[in-house]
């Protein structure tokens, strides 16, 4: 009764919202009228403002008040943006809106042309008097009354252009032609103003009429005619549509009432069938639920209180899911709201969670109750069956495990006959169940176990009720398999044996299994090579065979040369089948004796028990240099690679497995010193380069924040002119405890710890700011060189970086130099050269530093964006007496010629090299004989002196 109740309140309410909405929008109905009255009256201000400009701009030959011009431009704009930010766009048409802006966008064009008059009309008035004036000067002259005539016509011509009466320019300018002929001949200033003056206020006066045919163009005017028509239009349509809205809401509201009382009838009868249907299911054993059309639950019995453990007031108003565990699946809950919606009858099962989380099952019956073909009630009837499904889902888990389970099961009854096994123990095996039942597990006997094993088997099974061990079956292929055997026996009430329970686990994959781990544990899975572990278990062993027997054992550390470029550029699935290939070529080129590990990437260990002497082991060394250089076809790729050997030998390089391994390292990195695809042999030398090297790289840690570093700068002349045109910047380094420490000694240390990206840095931001004060004291200094390490280019905030050094001290980039090397070029990649042509594209120069040195590509040196070419030292020295240097030199001076391309030579020390750069055409120079590389202050001294 009481919800009944309220669903007839909400129908009052609803015709209540209605009413209020019919007269607010009769309210803004006269509220739209009321704004159509200011938007009409804007526009209309707009259209007089328009005209009363366009007057203005008519009137060239009258002094107009431009204070009233202002006012009216800014009332205009003051008038046309308050329309636009008003709800103009929503009260009438978006397409007045738009039109309105493309009037205020004409409008803007057109304020542009009157200021443009304004200051052309203001300065043609103020030439205008001073003709007049110039005029009544000549008047009184003493020129000829034939001049005067002249001038006078002149200025007659210029008053009929200037107010649009007669436009006679070719008499105009015939006329000006005569009287600067004039001015010059009687050499009077005063008619050379006339000229001037004359002239310009025509070229003015033009300059007006282009702007008053311009204005004409814009069609200001008609534009605002358009939007006042379509204002006007959009007005009255909107009032037809708001008196048809307003009628259709009356007779709307009409309806509504005679719907809401039938609705109020059917609702009387509704709520007396309930009543008696609420009696009828009051006492029933079953849950039942009533919902209402919503399916919010208006009514439990009993019996629901009882299984759910919710009170009746707990539950009333709330939908009946929230009983849901979350366990039922969503579909069964989608086919219950399809077959509800189609007034069809649901059965089906959910899991539901009582008011103490316990969870308990329900079969449950859901059928809609229609009245009048509209369903009014839904009514649900459950029956609790967790106890049901409890016991089924008890079966079905043990029937799963049994199933599925590793393992083999067997149960005998207590005769010992076979009265089921699962399906592991038919894959064990190989029987079918089938097979098997009726029969004695005698049949999987192998033959390898004795009556004694039996016995005892037995007397455990019988004494203890059990027996574990490990057992040979045969299956029925007749294969013989391991077998690890679990035999449980159960006791019925009286004591007696029942069943026998054999649980049965094959051993025969666990073994191999092992064999597999033990394998991967010394091998190396890519190349199946002896990795690192199994390398030092037979290492030691071949040293302690060798201590006994007073023999050399020789260890080779191998290192593929550019190896990481090969897995950069062709990916890593190609370089793994080129190490696949270069570990069974190493197999072949070893003897039995000898073995060959990989330690990780692309190194690789060779031991050598069988040589005897160095000789010896250096003729495997080169074998195996031989066989890796040969040519590699990998996934349609020829692969051409080299390796780097070092060499250490027991017991002269070391007597434990670290050691040897070490000092082969060394020597391995002193051969890839030496230019790769060779061997070394350690000694003790090594030892003290690689501790000097761990010296410097630890000091060069915070070296920055010791500010150890300080820049030289080497100047670059023209070699004709002895003019300084540029600086190289050097980086130098003078430490507290090991003094002065060479470039070429820190520098690679730095880059190969990456410790370069952040001095190079420093460099490129301390040359920057010293280059500011070079030119403060030299204007004709071009631009910095800064030496930039292949590293640096790797460094993703690269570009960003020495952008943001060059704007900070107000630098152009076409003032930096960036200098790489030709080693830089050996690691050309797309990704370098997207850096470089990036750089370039913001303005920086390139040149190639020590040019010749190297093994670049020419094909390369053409893409490369590169300004400059620096030829090497060692082509310098010797010339112009060294022919080899002097063909060289004069070779590569030649190509960077053709390639549009300057040239420095680096390192010129005496006179004669300078004079045979020269001859060979060669632009600039660099080297002791001009200026060693000077500091900071030494620089500046330098400037000052070559300044004056």
């Amino acid at each position: 009764m009481k919800k009944l109740f309220k669903t007839f309140e909400m129908k009052l309410v609803l015709f209540t919202f209605f009413i209020g909405s019919l007269f607010i929008y009769l309210y803004h109905i006269e509220n739209s009228i009321k704004n159509y009255s200011l938007y009409k009256k804007g526009i209309n201000d707009l259209k007089f403002i328009n005209l009363y400009l366009d007057n203005f701009l008519e009137k060239q030959d009258k002094f107009v008040n431009f204070d009233e011009i202002v006012k009216n431009t800014k009332e205009f704009n003051r008038i046309i943006n308050e329309i636009l930010s008003s709800e103009i766009k929503t009260e009438f048409s978006h397409i007045v809106y738009i039109e309105l802006a493309e009037a205020h966008g004409l409008f803007s064009e057109k304020l542009e042309y009157i200021e443009r008059y304004k200051s052309l009309q203001a300065s043609n008035l103020s030439s205008i008097y001073f003709i007049y004036d110039l005029n009544q000067y000549f008047n009184k002259s003493k020129l000829s009354n034939e001049d005067k005539v002249l001038i006078n016509q002149t200025l007659f011509i210029l008053m009929q252009s200037f107010i649009n009466i007669n436009d006679n320019k070719k008499l105009l300018a015939k006329n000006l032609e005569a009287i600067h002929k004039l001015s010059e001949k009687n050499r009077d200033k005063r008619l050379e103003l006339l000229y001037i003056h004359t002239k310009k206020t025509i070229e003015k006066i033009e300059k007006i009429n282009e702007i008053n045919k311009k204005v004409s163009e814009l069609n200001l005017a008609k534009k605002l005619e358009k939007v006042d028509v379509f204002l006007i239009d959009s007005y009255n349509k909107k009032m037809l549509m708001q008196l048809i809205i307003a009628s259709v809401f009356f007779l709307f509201l009409l309806f509504m009432i005679v719907v809401i009382y039938f609705e109020h009838r059917k609702t009387r009868k509704i709520k007396n069938e309930l009543l008696g249907f609420k009696y009828a299911v009051e006492n029933s054993d079953n849950s039942i639920i009533l919902t209402d059309p919503d399916q919010n639950i208006i009514y439990v019995n009993e019996n629901f209180e009882l299984n759910s453990g919710y009170d009746k007031e707990e539950v009333l108003g709330n939908n009946p899911r929230f009983l849901s565990s979350g366990s039922t699946e969503s579909g069964v809950y989608e086919e219950l709201n399809k077959k509800l919606e189609k007034g069809e009858k649901w059965e089906g099962e959910f899991i539901n969670k009582r008011k103490d989380g316990s969870i308990f099952y329900e079969k449950a019956s859901i059928v809609p109750i229609l009245l009048n073909n509209k369903i009014v009630n839904y009514l649900a009837i459950k029956l609790d069956i967790t106890k049901y499904v409890k016991q089924k889902e008890n079966l079905e888990l043990s029937s799963i495990a049994f199933d599925n389970v590793q393992e083999g099961i067997l149960i005998c009854d207590g005769d010992k006959k076979i009265i089921t096994v699962n399906s592991a123990f038919e894959n064990i095996t190989g029987y079918d169940k089938s097979e098997l039942i009726g029969m004695t597990p005698t049949i999987l006997q192998s033959g390898r176990h004795d009556k004694v094993f039996y016995s005892k088997m037995w007397s455990s099974i019988i004494d203890n009720g059990y027996w574990r061990g490990k057992i040979y079956d045969r299956r029925r292929d007749g294969e013989i398999i391991p077998i690890w055997l679990n035999i449980t026996a159960i006791r019925d009430k009286n004591g007696k044996f029942s069943r026998f329970i054999a649980v049965h686990t094959n051993l025969k994959e666990i073994i191999e299994t092992q064999e597999k781990a033990d394998f991967l544990a010394y091998h190396d899975p890519l190349t199946k090579l002896p990795n690192r572990a199994k390398l030092e278990e037979d290492l030691a062993y071949s040293i302690s065979v060798a201590k006994r027997n007073d023999l050399n054992i020789f260890v080779l550390f191998i290192d593929l040369d550019r190896f990481k470029i090969i897995n950069d550029t062709l990916g890593h699935q190609t370089g793994d089948e080129l190490l696949k290939v270069l570990a069974k070529r190493l197999q072949k080129v070893l003897r039995g004796t000898d073995s060959v590990s990989r330690m990780g990437g692309d190194e690789f260990i060779v031991t050598l028990d069988s040589s005897r002497t160095k000789k010896a082991a250096g003729y495997v060394c080169e074998r195996i240099l031989e066989i890796i250089k040969e040519p590699i076809k990998v996934k349609g790729h020829v692969l051409n690679t080299s390796a780097s050997i070092g060499v250490s030998m027991y017991p002269d390089d070391g007597t434990d497995i670290s050691t040897l391994i070490k000092n082969a390292d060394t020597a391995m990195y002193h051969a890839k010193e030496k230019g790769k695809n060779n061997f070394q042999y350690y000694d003790k030398q090594l030892s003290i380069d690689v501790h000097e090297q761990l010296e410097i790289e630890q000091a060069l840690k915070g070296v920055l924040q010791r500010e150890e570093l300080y820049l030289c700068y080497q100047p670059q002349y023209l070699l004709d002119t002895k003019e300084i045109v540029s600086f190289e910047a050097l980086v130098r380094w003078e430490h507290s405890e090991l003094g002065f420490i060479r470039p070429d000694k820190f520098i690679t240390i730095a880059e190969d710890t990456g410790m370069i990206v952040d001095i190079g840095k420093y460099i490129f931001k301390t040359a920057c700011k010293d280059f500011v004060e070079f030119k403060t004291l030299n204007k004709n200094l071009r631009y910095m060189a800064i030496n930039i390490s292949s590293v640096q280019f790797k460094d993703k905030n690269f570009v960003d970086d020495v952008l943001r050094i060059v704007k900070m001290f107000n630098l152009k980039p076409n003032e930096i130099e960036l200098e790489v090397t030709e080693r830089y070029m050996m690691e050309f990649t797309q990704t370098n050269m997207d850096t470089m042509n990036k750089l370039r594209e913001l303005g920086f120069r390139f040149s190639i530093d020590d040019f010749g040195t190297g093994y670049s590509s020419m094909s390369y040196l053409t893409k490369l964006p590169i300004d400059v070419i620096k030829v090497d030292k060692a082509f310098i020295d010797g010339t112009p007496k060294d022919h080899g240097n002097v063909q060289i030199s004069t070779a590569i001076v030649a190509l960077a010629k053709s390639l549009g391309y300057s040239v420095i030579a680096e390192g010129i020390e005496y006179e004669e090299q300078e004079e045979y750069l020269k001859e060979i055409d060669c632009n600039m120079g660099q080297g002791y004989l001009f200026s060693k590389p000077l500091t900071f202050n030494d620089t500046k001294i330098l400037l000052e002196k070559s300044t004056i």
